[in-house]
């Protein structure tokens, strides 16, 4: 049996563990969600998530299977059916030439699979039925996952979003963040960037239309799914839309997208930099090392595959390469059709972050998605897009906007084009100082996209949910948001008061009048 000294002894020891480490005082559990079908959203999340355990926080992770890596400490639920959704979308016959509302409906079915496959998921099921199953905060990729938003009331936790894709106005309506009609669509199909009245006025009506897509396309599934599987909560899909506690979003002001962002809205872009990068091997550092003119590297990312670019694409940008005198690693599903000259190397896969950081690479040939645009900045390499789709173009304008890149139209592809624009890009000293410049400003912070991220998560742990950050706006319809209440209200008296004053007006005129004609006995002509 311990003595006096034995215990004290043991309380000391567990009080300087406690001191030392911190991270387990305030262990919580988290339960992540994530239908990612692809490889780069994982790549955001996969560092978020281990820091958190690291912290000491306990980690429930429903996922993909095997594009989502296992993560020491965390508690995988794996949904193989988002793999099966992975691989029908890869051999889907994308046409980038599909109607705004054809996108829609894609979309919009991509999304509700998504949804479903893990609600129906047997793994997913038995946590929802485990009635000692409990945690503290429940984080979840922010939008088109609406039906998933059901975990949060089910377990009576606080929502954390990520915005992979960065902010957009269906992020904002979520925070009830200003959204005025000038904010960008979440698809640029027939958008204009103009700000004459008559664009604004298009612009409004284009944005109105997503919302209508948004309501009667894209939620009535998610509707369906939620009521479907949490059965006994009483908050409706509309309620839990507005309860957001916080939104990590994939973007920072630097980069040419300056904001006013309510309190619940951080930006973290870079977050997904915090993961080690992996390694040169040594043919590819050789390759690099030697590259005497310098290197371009071509990756349309993680997410597109070749069957969904233009049909003359491998062949133009062949054609491209052939003639310049820079070294090119191309990244492509099928490096045996591409490696037709001598300065060109191809292979499926490259570990892109070390080939930007290469002192040597001179430009990026990019589809403009926002990890790859990231990349670029936090490495100071110039930027040549081909935006294809979704968020890409807005991504596009504001690079060139900021002088570090230029783009090429993926429909109309034209060899010597292209040449002049490479050529442009990497002899022209402008782009490679403005992308420096750039880089600076964007690493120019207090503290890193990762630990501002955790900072704030737990945060939203510490105080409950953190209600005192959530604006008033956050719990209005849309009728109160834009005040189309107080206005119809206001309107209406201003015109009830004028049909009054005009009725009364024509009555004292009309008196008047009949008794001049009265006491003059001369009728007034009218």
């Amino acid at each position: 049996m311990l003595g006096g000294p034995g215990i004290a002894g043991l309380l000391l020891t567990i009080l300087l563990l406690g001191l030392l480490c911190p991270k387990l005082a305030n262990a919580e559990n988290i339960l992540a969600v994530f239908s990612y079908t692809f490889g780069s959203s994982y790549l955001l999340i996969t560092p978020y998530l281990r820091n958190l355990v690291q912290r000491g926080h306990h980690v429930t992770l429903i996922s993909a299977v095997t594009i989502m890596p296992t993560i020491e400490g965390v508690h995988h639920i794996r949904v193989p059916k988002l793999d099966m959704l992975m691989e029908a979308l890869l051999e889907y016959d994308y046409d980038v030439h599909i109607t705004k509302w054809t996108e829609a409906q894609f979309v919009s079915e991509y999304f509700y699979n998504c949804s479903k496959f893990v609600l129906e998921d047997p793994g997913v099921q038995q946590l929802l039925h485990n009635a000692s199953a409990q945690y503290s905060l429940i984080i979840l990729e922010a939008a088109h996952n609406d039906a998933l938003f059901g975990f949060s009331q089910h377990f009576n936790a606080p929502l954390v979003g990520i915005a992979a894709c960065g902010s957009s106005w269906n992020i904002d309506f979520l925070v009830g963040n200003s959204a005025p009609s000038v904010y960008e669509p979440m698809s640029a199909l027939g958008y204009s960037p103009g700000h004459s009245l008559m664009e604004k006025w298009h612009n409004l009506i284009f944005i109105t239309e997503e919302r209508l897509v948004e309501r009667f396309i894209y939620l009535p599934g998610q509707i369906d799914l939620y009521k479907k599987h949490f059965p006994g909560l009483t908050a409706s899909i509309h309620d839990l839309r507005r309860r957001l506690s916080l939104i990590l979003i994939n973007q920072h002001f630097s980069m040419g997208r300056v904001r006013s962002n309510v309190p619940n809205i951080v930006e973290v872009a870079g977050m997904h930099l915090d993961e080690a990068p992996h390694t040169l091997d040594a043919e590819l550092k050789k390759i690099l090392d030697e590259a005497e003119q310098g290197v371009i590297y071509f990756s349309m990312g993680l997410q597109v595959v070749d069957n969904w670019l233009p049909p003359d694409m491998r062949a133009t940008m062949s054609k491209v390469f052939a003639q310049l005198k820079l070294q090119v690693i191309w990244k492509s599903d099928h490096p045996a059709m591409v490696n037709q000259s001598s300065n060109v190397i191809s292979r499926t896969w490259f570990p892109q972050r070390e080939i930007l950081n290469h002192p040597n690479v001179k430009l990026f040939i990019t589809h403009a998605g926002l990890l790859s645009l990231i990349e670029a900045v936090h490495y100071a390499v110039p930027v040549l897009c081909i935006p294809l789709f979704y968020d890409q173009f807005q991504n596009t304008k504001r690079m060139e906007k900021l002088g570090v890149a230029r783009t090429v139209d993926y429909t109309n592809l034209s060899r010597d084009e292209i040449v002049l624009v490479i050529e442009d890009l990497v002899y022209n000293a402008s782009y490679k100082q403005n992308v420096r410049d750039l880089s600076q400003r964007f690493h120019d912070q207090p503290m890193s996209a990762m630990k501002t991220a955790i900072w704030w998560t737990e945060y939203i742990l510490r105080h409950k949910g953190a209600d005192h950050m959530r604006i008033a706006e956050q719990e209005m319809s849309l009728m109160q948001y834009y005040n189309v209440d107080v206005v119809s209200v206001l309107f209406g008296r201003i015109g009830l008061s004028a049909i009054i004053v005009i009725f009364l007006g024509w009555k004292l005129v009309s008196l008047a009048t009949r008794n001049l004609e009265y006491r003059l006995n001369v009728p007034i002509v009218r």
